[in-house]
């Protein structure tokens, strides 16, 4: 909850600090660094590194490629010290309800789907390996031409075994210092599987 609580405690700051262009509808690149902690039945420490990529689906969809790679320093049930790596290549199909703006163009509300193939040998993200699907919904604030936030959800499961899955609380926050520079802070936590990742990302927008 600590990481919770600092998160949230640097949007606020932001929030009165700084000016936001949408993560909706842009073609952009991102490329970060995150910290994971926590694990169910496991005491996990992980260093991940995220690429991503945004493109335009439609004037109100997005495509949204993936990748992040990690390494997990862990503790299992026999107090073993344990370590190993963990992998997921994944794409999202997002679609964002302009009609539905509301607030004077405030709030963007979008919902999605999305397929991945993850591989870890500490079990962070999910209980197994395997191809996943993902269900997300959310809503994006814009509070100035430059800053804007991320809240919402992600249902997450194995196409194997439908009843391997997580929910996961999705927050982030953007700050485009110019139309084609930025910087990302975002924060992940997996109910089921007790894990939080926080970390900070480099966009390059090329539109």
């Amino acid at each position: 909850m600590k990481t919770l609580y600092t998160f949230l405690a640097s949007t606020i700051l932001f929030s009165f600090t700084s000016f936001s262009k949408s993560r909706l509808g842009e073609y952009y690149f991102g490329f970060g660094y995150a910290m994971a902690d926590g694990g169910k039945g496991i005491d996990a420490d992980g260093d991940f590194l995220n690429i991503s990529a945004n493109s335009p689906a439609s004037d109100s969809a997005d495509f949204n490629l993936y990748l992040s790679y990690g390494n997990v320093d862990y503790k299992d049930s026999s107090s073993a010290d344990q370590s190993g790596t963990s992998w997921e290549l994944g794409l999202d199909f997002t679609y964002h309800y302009d009609e539905y703006v509301f607030q004077n163009g405030m709030f963007r509300p979008f919902a999605g789907v999305g397929l991945s193939y993850l591989s870890e040998d500490a079990k962070v993200r999910m209980g197994d390996d395997g191809f996943t699907w993902k269900f997300l919904a959310g809503t994006e604030i814009l509070f100035t031409d430059y800053l804007s936030m991320s809240i919402g959800g992600s249902f997450k499961g194995l196409w194997s075994d439908f009843g391997e899955n997580d929910f996961l609380l999705d927050l982030g926050l953007s700050w485009w210092i110019t139309d084609v520079h930025g910087v990302a802070l975002e924060y992940n936590h997996a109910f089921d599987q007790e894990a939080d990742f926080i970390g900070l990302k480099y966009l390059y927008s090329w539109q």
